[in-house]
């Protein structure tokens, strides 16, 4: 009988969500207050909200409650676009936190790029918001070579713009990889959810036209946060 309801609560609620006046706004009320209204436990509202939250459709904010997600970014991430561009394209607000700089090596980094695994470099950590929620949390890797004193730059902005500015590298060779994963504990702190929350893990290395290795990143989206979109032109 629980499980039964529990797909019924799930169903009211989805169509609840489609109404943007249902809960009176994007945030929806306490689990309490949602348990009252619709005569069930406490256990059985989690289930369907856990359910509405795989789906993308609601957000947890750690000590602030449920909320109605917003439309996910459109996100190519073969393009050679820069955060604050495409979010701005959509008609969203981007922002940027600096979160860390330093120099130190990076094995994962080192071994993605073909270099010693005692090679330093550059570390931008950056958290990134779309209308003022949190969606991606990343570290950016570059060989200081390539950008000596890049440390002195301002980041809230395209670190690609620096690099084609400043040192004239040219982003020539791209190589992705993308996966789900459940946030841990550092990255879920930086989004504001718990650990173990769903999220998309982009992986992505970057030579110059001259096959010399620049770049090594990695993002940590909120799962809801994007949708994945490559376009392909078939030139045979």
């Amino acid at each position: 009988m629980s499980d039964a309801y529990y797909l019924h609560l799930t169903d009211r609620l989805r169509e609840l969500l489609q109404d943007p006046a249902a809960f009176g706004g994007d945030r929806l009320p306490a689990e309490r207050v949602l348990a009252e209204r619709f005569r069930t436990t406490r256990v059985t509202l989690r289930q369907a909200l856990a359910q509405l939250e795989g789906e993308g459709r609601i957000h947890r904010s750690n000590r602030r409650g449920w909320f109605v997600s917003p439309p996910p970014l459109d996100y190519d991430p073969t393009r050679d676009a820069g955060f604050n561009d495409y979010v701005k394209a959509q008609g969203r607000q981007p922002r940027t936190e600096v979160l860390l700089t330093d120099t130190r090596p990076h094995r994962p980094a080192a071994e993605a790029l073909g270099l010693p695994v005692d090679q330093p470099f550059h570390h931008i950590r950056r958290r990134r918001f779309v209308d003022d929620r949190a969606v991606l949390s990343e570290s950016l890797w570059v060989v200081p070579e390539r950008a000596p004193q890049l440390l002195e730059g301002d980041f809230t902005g395209s670190l690609w713009g620096q690099l084609r500015g400043r040192w004239g590298l040219t982003l020539a060779h791209r190589s992705l990889r993308l996966y789900s994963e459940t946030l841990g504990a550092q990255e879920a702190e930086e989004l504001g959810v718990a650990a173990g929350t769903a999220g998309l893990s982009v992986r992505r290395t970057i030579f110059d036209a001259r096959r010399r290795p620049v770049e090594y990143d990695e993002e940590h989206w909120l799962h809801n946060a994007l949708c994945i979109t490559v376009d392909l032109e078939n030139t045979a």
